[in-house]
């Protein structure tokens, strides 16, 4: 049974069309058969879930990188104290 095939030209940059020759020849598939399955397999929606879990995780990741500085100020500041404390106590001896 003979298929129906017809052609579909895609525009692209002169640099996509180079990494995509690579991705092809990487995966010994001809430039049509990877940009057929790539496209079989977009989905929007996928992207959209992806896009949002991580936002998720570099929301996450951003509040304790938050927690760390808070932490970290909290401790430069008591150490400030201490030093201020020692050096006050040094001149009133002095």
């Amino acid at each position: 049974m003979p298929t129906n095939t017809v052609q579909v030209p895609v525009l692209m940059s002169h640099s996509q069309k180079l990494r995509l020759a690579r991705k092809a020849k990487v995966a010994k598939l001809t430039m049509g058969e990877l940009l057929r399955r790539g496209g079989e397999r977009y989905s929007p929606d996928e992207d959209s879930d992806l896009l949002e879990q991580f936002a998720r995780q570099v929301s996450r990741a951003a509040g304790k990188a938050i927690r760390s500085i808070d932490r970290t100020l909290d401790l430069v500041a008591e150490s400030e104290r201490r030093i201020q404390q020692l050096t006050r106590a040094a001149s009133q001896r002095g």
